[in-house]
């Protein structure tokens, strides 16, 4: 049977280095690794150009070269005879490649540093087979007992499907969708992020597979996985994580170049050694409603047919959750609030024992820290400060969203104000790191507001 191109799909996952070797037009050969081989069409593929200047040169001269690039999967090497044909650096192959290569470069403080120069086209001249090629992939995945392939069956389907359709509200619903992504389809590392108060900003709200939860973890457009898949609006497949990371960082060393600094703030969950991630963007007619994240040890855990369902996937609760935060909204305009629950009187209750926490507010950053250590920043914990200051001054410990909606003091925006998932990372901030106080629904729309011991407030300016 002779190889083609569309035969050899899997060798275009980046999991191995691909290998270039050129010659000069004087005999002289160079040899150099390749982050990205790309298919093109049938005939063509496109090498990524970044920084290997000596193979430029030589392909200027004498535009023939050959690729040798490793099948994961049968551990067949092949070599790709190739002939220049043209540089790109617009257009929808050039943006595909320097999406997955700025998503890398993103891990090592390297985006706008490390990044495609041109997708160089290449016509396939002759494809042949390499002798004893060395890899391991499937050996590997067998090891680490990892199931390679999700089933993508009617029956796990309908299994996520029912779980979604019993959710109550925005918290079961991401619940539900990452554990049926983990029972069903063997997605065992999930995470969920959602557009965050200030733009340009995701936070993660829901997160499966990890020690922590992470609610509250933050992550810019443009930044990892997730934001850079929030600022395309593309899926994002890195099959190989970890030697594209290396790659990056080798490149960084020579460059001398430090990583970018980042501000502190709550770390994103993550396994310590990924091999394989995809990202995909959750949209409701153009709408960007969130980020399914997923993540693996396994390389090459997420193959083309993993990324087409789970695209197709993403529409699907895309909307699903649009629709719980439309619901529980008009939940909230159906409650009435009490005119008792909005008076705030005077005069304190008597003096509290001696306190067993000290919440502080610093109005500045709007974050609190709970004995000393930060807990969350922005609306949540504008949103925390004002309830732990009613219930400190009326003893009042019931709340409703509709009156939080109402309280001009948290500065709501009029619309999409997505209170319901701030409320939700809320919670969790709190289960993971002070589960004294907790905020437990008592029916859609409406909490209580519980803490155990006296509770010292000090505000900072």
């Amino acid at each position: 049977m002779t190889a083609t191109l569309e035969s050899l799909a899997t060798c275009f996952q980046g999991i191995w280095p691909a290998q270039l070797f050129t010659c000069s037009l004087d005999g002289i050969p160079n040899a150099a690794y390749l982050s990205h081989v790309d298919y093109v069409d049938p005939g063509h593929v496109a090498l990524s150009f970044q920084f290997f200047n000596k193979s430029r040169r030589n392909i200027a001269e004498n535009p023939h070269a050959l690729v040798i690039v490793l099948d994961p999967d049968t551990r067949q090497g092949w070599s790709l005879r190739l002939e220049y044909v043209r540089s790109e650096t617009s257009g929808p192959l050039f943006d595909r490649m320097a999406l997955r290569i700025e998503a890398i470069a993103s891990y090592c403080g390297l985006k706008g540093i490390f990044k495609l120069r041109a997708a160089d086209v290449y016509r396939v001249l002759a494809i042949e087979p390499v002798p004893e090629e060395i890899g391991s992939v499937a050996l590997l995945a067998r090891e680490r007992g990892g199931t390679i392939d999700p089933v993508f069956t009617v029956k796990a389907l309908q299994d996520l499907s029912e779980r979604i359709h019993h959710a109550g509200c925005l918290e079961t619903l991401v619940d539900a969708i990452l554990e049926g992504l983990d029972t069903s389809l063997g997605f065992r590392h999930s995470a969920i992020l959602v557009p965050g108060e200030h733009e340009g900003v995701l936070v993660t709200i829901a997160t499966r597979g990890y020690p922590e939860n992470g609610a509250g973890a933050e992550v810019r457009f443009g930044e990892g996985i997730a934001g850079m898949v929030a600022e395309a609006r593309k899926p994002i497949r890195i099959s190989g994580l970890m030697r594209g990371m290396l790659y990056a960082l080798a490149t960084q060393q020579a460059l001398k170049q430090p990583p970018a600094l980042t501000a502190r703030r709550i770390a994103l969950p993550g396994l310590p050694n990924p091999e394989s991630q995809l990202g995909i963007p959750l949209l409701v007619r153009g709408e960007l409603v969130g980020v399914l994240c997923l993540e693996s040890e396994i390389p090459y855990r997420f193959h083309e047919e993993d990324k087409a369902s789970i695209e197709l996937l993403g529409s699907y609760l895309a909307i699903a959750i649009q629709n719980m935060q439309w619901q529980e909204r008009a939940a909230d305009h159906s409650l009435d609030v009490p005119a008792g629950e909005r008076a705030v009187p005077s005069a304190p209750p008597a003096s509290p024992p001696a306190a067993g926490h000290e919440v502080a507010f610093y109005a500045a950053d709007e974050c609190v820290l709970v004995d000393g250590d930060y807990l969350i920043r922005g609306l949540p914990a504008r949103i925390l400060w004002r309830l732990i200051s009613i219930r400190d001054v009326t003893g009042r410990a019931e709340f409703t969203n509709r009156e939080l909606r109402l309280d001009k003091s948290l500065n709501l925006p009029e619309w999409k104000d997505n209170l319901e998932s701030r409320l939700l990372l809320l919670r969790r901030r709190l289960e993971q790191k002070c589960p004294a106080i907790r905020l437990v629904p008592r029916s859609r729309g409406r909490f209580v507001l519980e803490v155990e011991g006296a509770v010292r407030l000090r505000a900072e300016p």
